[in-house]
């Protein structure tokens, strides 16, 4: 034991600093350089970064028309602001009827910020599209293959709403009431209820003389079947 604790000692008396400073201090100085330059290269791209996406946010919170929401996308071509602007964009488009350039705008924010939350918008602005154009047919489709990858996402209710409207253009007002219903049952605090609830009473009102004609059509159907039935509770004469 006593020999290992000399060899020890031996060993670290031997040991030379300078000498080892002299032969790899070049080499540890610039590894800690590049470390620090690193650092400072990083800490100075959040700074960029932080202070470009607020300048984004500022352009974005200006831009009140289509020339300036398009300024933003150009000037922030990769950023989530670019995004919002896009969406935004699409949203005049749709309002002002140019159905073409909301469309390719939606297709746009679907294909460049596929795991944006507003790309799954984009396609139920896709959907109201062909819906607005009167392809209800193609708007159900898409309805449908939304609500069919995305049943918890938060676009689902909003595709489901418009999958009972092109229903209820179709004539299938049976489905459509029954997809109303199912937005009703989220609840009055569901931005959703109030349509749906509108819907819902329209349709139910639409159907009642339905039912009141086909109650009176069985009536006046029932002598002809053999005559007036009598309750079988009832004694016979």
């Amino acid at each position: 034991m006593a020999r290992d604790a000399q060899d020890d000692l031996r060993i670290t008396n031997q040991f030379d600093l300078e000498v080892f400073w002299a032969k790899h201090g070049k080499r540890i100085t610039t590894a800690v350089v590049a470390v620090v330059i690193l650092a400072l290269v990083f800490l100075y791209w959040q700074h960029q970064s932080s202070q470009q996406g607020e300048q984004a946010a500022d352009s974005l919170a200006r831009a009140t028309n289509v020339a300036s929401l398009e300024q933003v996308t150009r000037d922030y071509p990769k950023s989530p602001v670019a995004a919002e602007a896009l969406s935004r964009l699409a949203d005049v488009y749709y309002r002002n009827g140019n159905y073409a350039e909301a469309a390719s705008t939606y297709e746009r924010i679907a294909r460049d910020f596929p795991t944006h939350p507003l790309a799954e918008l984009a396609k139920v602005g896709l959907a109201g599209i062909l819906e607005a154009q009167g392809n209800l047919d193609g708007a159900s489709t898409q309805y449908l293959q939304i609500v069919g990858s995305n049943p918890n996402n938060y676009v689902a209710n909003a595709a489901k709403m418009g999958l009972a409207r092109c229903l209820e253009g179709q004539g299938r007002k049976k489905e459509a009431r029954q997809i109303y219903e199912e937005l009703l049952a989220l609840g009055q605090n569901s931005p959703w209820f109030p349509q749906a609830y509108l819907q819902w009473v329209v349709l139910n009102r639409d159907a009642l003389p339905e039912k009141v004609a086909d109650a009176s059509a069985k009536s006046t159907a029932a002598p002809a079947q053999g005559g007036l039935q009598f309750p079988s509770a009832l004694p016979t004469p």
